[in-house]
């Protein structure tokens, strides 16, 4: 596996780790992959930073979440830009976004900067 390959792997295991805390609301799990200079703009338009997004989590426990069309943009060396679906199960909704992240890579650990999520049709 070539670098960018090993990359992408990671960081799509990383975004999956994410979903998955966030279904089981674990909070310590997700502030271990957030960095401490993390901002979000969810798909409500709302602004999160690391603290807010930690107090939120357990608010909107989600059902089941799927990835596709996973792509990876190196910008440097220790940065890395995510772009990527999601189709996400709350209660009876499906809900799809499109969604980007940005990953930087601190001491050997990827943790992401900043992430925003669009919600568009299925």
């Amino acid at each position: 596996m070539n670098a960018h390959a090993a990359i992408e792997a990671t960081l799509h295991a990383a975004e999956a780790a994410l979903l998955d805390a966030q279904q089981r609301g674990d909070v310590d799990a997700i502030a271990a992959l957030l960095a401490s200079d993390f901002e979000e703009i969810g798909s409500s338009g709302r602004r999160y930073d690391r603290d807010s997004m930690l107090a939120a989590l357990g608010t909107a426990i989600l059902d089941a979440a799927e990835i596709t069309d996973f792509s990876l943009r190196l910008l440097a060396a220790d940065l890395a830009l995510v772009s990527f679906r999601t189709r996400v199960r709350r209660g009876g909704i499906v809900l799809h976004s499109l969604r980007s992240s940005l990953w930087r890579r601190e001491y050997d650990t990827w943790r992401i900067a900043f992430h925003q999520g669009t919600p568009c049709a299925g």
